[in-house]
């Protein structure tokens, strides 16, 4: 028996896939910015088959990853939601018996600028940056801030909001408003606090035309309130920053700010994204089960991710599975496609466990109908048979009880065209921290 269990295993070696994403800080560049903490899904074509997961490192080399698993054609999903980078979905992945594949990984952008030697002498009120749209509709402005300490010690913890406007006559800042602006909560650049900051939109939200220009407004929420942001100067006008300020440059600038825009136009839209970026906020509570129903944009499901911890006396998220279920008309309509196995991947610190459900799909696996009503169900696959005996660093025994504990959207984040639904089929008036993407064509 040994001999036939040592022939299969040499007879499907494992494959692995690698590579790293990254993108230039510049146009035309080659130095190249690394994006880190990006989770990477992958699930193999049809039914079942435990996905793997994987998250792009943050030490050397900077923004790798891997997925390494049985031989076949897999699907992967990269995404961290509420990061500036849209999500990515590479198809049609195959990989024979022991292969070694190497996937260089570059996210898109309508614009882009990650210079990080130069910055803003003097706070600003607002900052305007221009762009040409090549998208249908923006789904992720990143920006990053710095603080040179000149004028003390910064201004501390505050919202600021982003917002599209359209170019017309006059200054960006007399442009109209194009969708509803969005807060990002939190910012704080004094001192070392050098983080990239971002905001989202569902698909469809902050509508473009391709080929016009807009501009991407970052300004505090109190009025008054004052921030420094990098930026790069660019003797090209046509996409510019135009700044505001109680000092400094008032207009443009001959710069262009440390800024990303993301929008449709890659094939995949975001029919329910993660539009506020703070992240682990305030559970939904424990359950085997949950469903969030929503409203589909796109012909086909390609992944979805749910942020979600499990229980302190529980093995770790990275260790957990849970079945993903696509139900037509709400949470007890009849099942649409195929089933996926989500792979955790998260944290762990011995007692607690919190981080993200994955699942990616091939174009097809879940036809959905644009303007109808789905319901994306997570059931946990653990058992006592899983549990049982698990023992944390803290001496405490699993109750044998399967389940997880997803996260609400951060505030004031809601999906008003659906809601959250316990045990699968219990209305509960939230939103499910998570991200749906779709493919905008059947195959």
């Amino acid at each position: 028996m040994l001999c036939n269990l040592l022939a299969t295993a040499l007879a499907f070696p494992q494959v692995e896939i690698s590579g790293r994403i990254l993108h230039p800080r510049v146009a035309g560049g080659q130095d190249m910015m690394p994006f880190t903490a990006i989770a990477c899904f992958a699930n193999l074509s049809g039914a079942g088959g435990e996905g793997s997961s994987f998250r792009t490192w943050e030490t050397e080399p900077v923004g790798w990853y891997r997925i390494a698993g049985a031989p076949g054609t897999r699907t992967l999903l990269f995404s961290t939601p509420g990061r500036c980078m849209r999500p990515i979905v590479r198809t049609d992945v195959a990989c024979a018996p022991g292969e070694t594949l190497s996937l260089a990984v570059r996210p898109a952008f309508d614009f882009f600028n990650f210079a990080e030697s130069a910055w803003d002498p003097k706070p600003a009120t607002h900052y305007f940056q221009t762009f040409v749209a090549r998208g249908t509709s923006v789904t992720q402005v990143g920006f990053r801030l710095v603080h040179d300490g000149i004028d003390g010690p910064g201004p501390g913890a505050q919202t600021l909001c982003v917002s599209v406007h359209e170019e017309a006559p006059g200054a960006p800042d007399a442009w109209p408003q194009v969708g509803p602006a969005m807060p990002v909560p939190g910012v704080d650049c004094g001192g070392p606090k050098n983080y990239l900051w971002a905001a989202g939109w569902n698909s469809g939200e902050v509508p473009l035309v391709p080929g016009r220009k807009y501009a991407v407004c970052i300004a505090a929420e109190t009025p008054g309130g004052v921030f420094q942001a990098f930026w790069r100067e660019d003797a090209d006008t046509a996409c510019e920053c135009y700044r505001l300020g109680p000092s400094g440059v008032t207009g443009a600038t001959g710069r262009d700010l440390w800024l990303a825009v993301a929008t449709d136009g890659d094939g995949l839209r975001i029919p329910y994204n993660k539009r506020v970026q703070t992240e682990f906020q305030e559970f939904a509570g424990f359950r085997r089960t949950w469903a969030q129903t929503y409203i589909a944009q796109g012909r086909s499901l390609a992944g979805v991710i749910l942020y979600a911890a499990v229980s302190g006396a529980q093995p770790p998220l990275g260790r957990q599975r849970a079945c993903v279920r696509v139900r037509r008309g709400g949470p007890h309509g009849p099942v649409v496609g195929l089933e996926k196995i989500a792979s955790g991947n998260g944290n762990w610190t011995g007692d607690a466990s919190w981080g993200m459900f994955g699942a990616a799909y091939a174009p097809g696996e879940v036809p959905l109908v644009p303007g109808e009503r789905y319901a994306i169900e997570f059931q946990s696959l653990e058992h006592r048979g899983t549990l049982h005996g698990y023992t944390n660093i803290k001496g405490q025994v699993s109750d044998d009880r399967p389940g997880f504990n997803p996260y609400r959207k951060a505030a004031p984040d809601s999906y008003a065209a659906g809601t959250a639904y316990a045990n699968g089929i219990e209305a509960v008036e939230c939103d499910l921290d998570m991200q749906i993407i779709e493919y905008e064509q059947a195959p």
